[in-house]
């Protein structure tokens, strides 16, 4: 039988896995993309370390066995103890120069590298996630197969892993996930085309418009009523697929190429021909902004044959 081992994660969200940029926003749909993680370790002791607007997402999570918040008391605790392995998805240097105290067999992800005095990955191939966000262009394999790769594994399908289970009884045939965050506003689709969709679905499907977006307790229920997901690349997104929900995702300024081969999400990406997508820029800057070029009929389309 296989010993049980002790495995460290970090992950608080202040740095999403594919965005050099460090903020103070925390990023829950990243987080709940990294559960993706725990299949690799069902069978192990798991701590993860995150930040407590994050805590609620992994609370209950079958696979997490202390759920730590990132803080003074949680560092020091974590000097004491010894992990077989350690996964920091983190990029800030504070925390990427801590770990180097903790005890552990195996690090993978990031760490501070003394040598070059900076922050560096424990395996050339995921090098480009240190990148500027322009060299992102060049991702051609999804965030789950490039997460798996950072822990030295082969992403087969797994999913990610929400504490709470998906309802057997639906209310809604499709909901409308319109709002977006602070970070990339960009990311949002014109609501006239929100309403041009719900004129296209509205006769033949129950609709129903994003609900308890602010309270994440009512925006996982409101999503577990539903039978599919139309939404922009957001947590919306990601907890639609821990809850085994059909997704639409629109893409504009953010590269598609992240979500695509996923089971049971269908990405969208915009068809203006603008050379500098995906911008990742949070306040269009050109001419012409993407998501005005996603038609609505198409979605709808999307939607009716998914449905079915």
């Amino acid at each position: 039988m296989k010993k049980s081992r002790k495995v460290l994660i970090i992950k608080t969200g202040f740095s999403e896995f594919l965005d050099r940029g460090i903020s103070t926003t925390v990023s829950l749909g990243d987080v709940l993309i990294c559960t993706s993680l725990l299949h690799l370790y069902k069978k192990d002791e798991v701590t993860w370390v995150t930040d407590w607007q994050a805590r609620q997402l992994l609370s209950n999570n079958p696979y997490i066995h202390h759920l730590l918040v990132f803080g003074t008391k949680t560092l020091e605790y974590l000097k004491t103890q010894e992990f077989d392995i350690l996964v920091n998805l983190e990029k800030d240097i504070g925390i990427c120069t801590f770990l180097n105290q903790v005890n552990t067999k195996k690090k993978y992800g990031f760490y501070f590298n003394d040598a070059i005095h900076n922050i560096a990955t424990r395996r050339k191939f995921t090098q480009y996630l240190l990148a500027g966000q322009e060299n992102h262009r060049d991702i051609k394999k999804n965030a789950l197969e490039i997460l798996y790769e950072t822990v030295g594994e082969e992403w087969q399908g797994q999913g990610l892993i929400l504490g709470v289970s998906r309802r057997k009884k639906e209310y809604y045939d499709v909901g409308f996930n319109y709002a977006v965050g602070s970070k990339w506003p960009t990311k949002a689709w014109p609501m006239d085309h929100w309403r041009s969709l719900e004129q296209l679905l509205g006769k033949s499907y129950k609709i129903s418009w994003q609900q308890g977006h602010k309270n994440l307790s009512k925006y996982i229920d409101w999503i577990n009523d539903c039978r599919m997901i139309v939404t922009s690349d957001s947590l919306g997104q990601a907890l639609a697929q821990a809850l085994g929900k059909k997704v639409v995702t629109l893409y504009g300024p953010t590269n598609y190429v992240r979500m695509q081969g996923i089971p049971d999400v269908t990405v969208l990406p915009s068809t203006l021909k603008c050379p500098h997508m995906p911008c990742f820029l949070p306040v269009c800057k050109f001419d012409k902004f993407c998501m005005d070029y996603i038609s609505p009929e198409k979605v709808a389309q999307i939607c009716k044959e998914k449905l079915r």
